[in-house]
């Protein structure tokens, strides 16, 4: 006498239509988490991994229902999806207990709530088969083809979702998103983090002045409010000889500096040791993109870095290894900063390696352009990319592009 796992174990006589819909529920399923990865790996490894384990769960589950089917393949897979289900709605309610986004609830849009449909729809349909194994069997040639536009029907649905503007860096997006010039909070900062890795406060910490040290300050960056009635805009700049240096930046914008011909004798500032000569900094590489900070410079080698601005909060820092090319009257670091760049590979890009950078600080006194990590820090999360995230490309796709932005076209 046959035990109970062994009957349920036991192959069954699934129809072909039932196992061909079932296989391209899961498989659809399945094929949205595996696309995902990369986009919840860049927010949060645990994450990551969770796509990957479920979209390689739903996957093998597709084949083996093509395979080899049971009662308890069919009961394991009810299982496997409904958790699925119940995964996603808690991070919807009350957001995952891990990640830089923990207990955070989450936001649906199109891909999520088409993986989640895909589901349910397995879950109902893997049920009713269950016990009515044989639907399907029997039928004829019209009723087979018209059965056949569900999985097609299933398989539109599924590239529609994954060609959606709601697929692009989906993790992020569904913690929420801020607009250009705002202030961002803890349920804004998607992919900020990894970009403040990247630009480190290099161990300064804000300290609080004292009320004359204060007013010093203030008296002093007052000045740049000339330069922000000056240069509204990037055609204003560029009227006057301002040219782009590099492309647009989440976190740091597009930086101008003054490499044409123009009078710019006035645009200096003058700080505790001496006039500082400015670049400028946008909002975007558009000719009516704001003006939204600046940045100044100090050539001195490592180790030199000036007294700048009165106080300590002043964070003057440089960067190692830069390729800098000179094109069509702008410079372009088409390799970033920082990383493990070559000659021979800057070589390939025209460009001449430089070891260390002068020392920079930018000045965040903009009105709507206020950073909410100080005047002076190196990341200001008020200049998202225009779908409000953080994300970049890696340094190597760089090239001459006029923005780093993932997703935003990206024109040489």
């Amino acid at each position: 006498m046959t035990s109970v796992l062994e009957r349920k174990v036991q192959p069954f006589d699934l129809a072909v239509v039932g196992r061909v819909l079932l296989a391209v529920l899961s498989g659809t399923a399945g094929a949205i988490h595996l696309v995902m990865v990369p986009s919840h790996f860049a927010l949060s490894t645990a994450e990551g991994i969770g796509f990957a384990v479920a979209g390689w769960i739903q996957l093998s589950i597709a084949v083996l229902l093509l395979v080899r089917t049971s009662r308890l393949l069919l009961l394991g897979a009810i299982i496997a999806n409904a958790g699925a289900i119940a995964a996603w709605g808690f991070s919807r309610v009350w957001g995952l207990p891990f990640g830089s986004q923990a207990w955070h609830p989450a936001t649906s849009s199109f891909i999520d709530l088409t993986a989640v449909g895909l589901e349910t729809a397995f879950v109902v349909a893997a049920g009713v088969l269950l016990f009515r194994p044989s639907f399907g069997r029997g039928w004829d040639r019209r009723r087979l083809a018209f059965g056949a536009v569900v999985p097609l029907a299933i398989l539109a649905l599924t590239s529609a979702a994954l060609a959606s503007p709601s697929a692009r860096d989906h993790a992020a997006g569904s913690h929420g998103t801020h607009g250009a010039g705002g202030a961002a909070t803890e349920a804004q900062l998607n992919g900020l983090a990894m970009l403040e890795n990247g630009h480190q406060q290099h161990g300064k910490g804000l300290v609080e002045l004292d009320d004359a040290t204060q007013a010093a300050l203030a008296t002093q960056l007052s000045e740049t409010n000339t330069l922000v009635a000056r240069y509204p805009n990037v055609a204003a700049a560029e009227a006057n000889g301002y040219r782009r240096a590099g492309p647009f930046s989440p976190g740091l914008g597009a930086h101008y500096t003054g490499l044409g011909p123009g009078d710019r004798s006035a645009d200096t500032l003058q700080g505790v040791d001496g006039p500082m000569n400015p670049l400028l900094i946008f909002d975007g590489v558009d000719p009516t993109s704001p003006i939204a900070g600046f940045m100044y410079m100090s050539y001195g080698g490592p180790g030199s870095a000036p007294e700048g601005f009165i106080g300590p909060n002043d964070n003057w820092h440089y960067h190692t290894n830069t390729c800098v090319v000179f094109k069509d009257g702008q410079i372009e670091a088409p390799l970033g900063a920082d990383g493990k760049v070559t000659q021979k590979l800057c070589a390939k890009y025209g460009g001449r390696l430089i070891q260390n950078t002068g020392y920079m600080v930018h000045v965040w006194t903009v009105p709507g352009y206020e950073s909410t990590r100080g005047t002076f820090s190196s990341v200001n999360p008020a200049l998202s990319c225009p779908d409000g995230t953080y994300f970049s490309l890696p340094l190597e796709e760089l090239g001459f592009k006029t923005t780093t932005c993932r997703n935003e076209g990206n024109s040489s």
